[in-house]
């Protein structure tokens, strides 16, 4: 039997999917690939005929990525299970490496390592890499303030996954973010500090869910204010949960600051209004000193 599971969940990607699953089965050497195909209406069950091997599951409704994640863990029955979208790639040998380091110590949860950024339309490598760090061990307190994980990269323990309760379905974006939260708040995580796949880059025009980055950073609040509320962050000291809402606040702040200027430097005025309404949320009186939040709402 299979020791890890990699499970693909697809919606209408057809053309992009062949990839995907080249690259998983060429990242380990005792795996199975799980395609989840979340009620797709093109041609993504004859895709997938088209390869042998491999284990495809069709949802009866669309319930988004988490609710198809879920769908594949409860397909696994291997003891590791490796998550890749299907608009990224994974590199080769790659998860070979993350078992080793996963099942060196029974406490750790999942391991991640590092992306490569493909750009948005041909998937090859930009230059850039994330995270430049990677933290390991007890990552609780840095993941609070940024999620740093970079969903394709993980590879986790199936029995870590199934405690947890699974992927929150009731979270339409951002839901990796809120799993590696709650398993990292009572078990260590790994990580090797190398490139381990290539995540997609968002824009606009990339038809991906993370495109919408003011959406992003609103519902990664709510993420990080159930994390805030549960046991291990309320027993800690209120200056350390002031210290990691105002590092995500700047964070966020920034990020929207950033779309905002380059919508306008693209033409897109109402792209770039609806970020710098989202900064003001969450940075006001930085956004207002700053000058910018009238001289964009006044655009045309």
């Amino acid at each position: 039997m299979p020791k890890i599971s990699v499970v693909i969940p697809t919606y209408n990607r057809a053309r992009l999917l062949p990839r995907a699953i080249e690259s998983a089965r060429n990242a380990g050497s005792d795996l199975e690939v799980i395609v989840v195909d979340d009620c797709s209406t093109d041609d993504t069950r004859e895709v997938c005929a088209g390869f042998k091997g491999i284990r495809y599951v069709r949802m009866q409704t669309n319930g988004g990525l988490a609710n198809a994640r879920n769908a594949g863990i409860a397909e696994s029955s291997c003891e590791f299970i490796a998550f890749l979208d299907d608009d990224d790639l994974r590199l080769p040998g790659s998860l070979d490496k993350q078992l080793h380091a996963l099942t060196s110590d029974d406490g750790i949860a999942f391991c991640y390592g590092q992306a490569l950024i493909g750009d948005a339309r041909r998937q090859l490598p930009t230059g850039e890499i994330y995270p430049l760090r990677c933290p390991h061990g007890d990552i609780f307190w840095d993941l609070l303030e940024d999620n740093f994980i970079p969903m394709p990269s993980v590879l986790a323990r199936k029995l870590s996954l199934v405690n947890a309760g699974g992927f929150n379905t009731s979270l339409k974006l951002i839901e990796d973010w809120d799993m590696w939260l709650r398993l990292s708040e009572n078990h260590l995580v790994a990580a090797v500090e190398e490139p381990v796949a290539i995540h997609r880059k968002a824009i606009a025009g990339s038809e991906q869910m993370c495109s919408n980055t003011a959406e992003i950073c609103k519902q990664a609040l709510r993420v990080q204010q159930m994390a805030l509320g549960r046991p291990r962050a309320r027993a800690s000291r209120s200056a350390k949960r002031r210290h990691v809402l105002k590092k995500f606040r700047d964070r966020a702040y920034e990020i929207l600051m950033t779309e905002a200027t380059n919508s306008i430097h693209e033409g897109k005025s109402q792209a770039a209004k609806t970020n710098i309404i989202a900064a003001f949320r969450f940075r006001p009186f930085r956004t207002v000193a700053s000058g910018r939040l009238f001289r964009l709402l006044s655009y045309r």
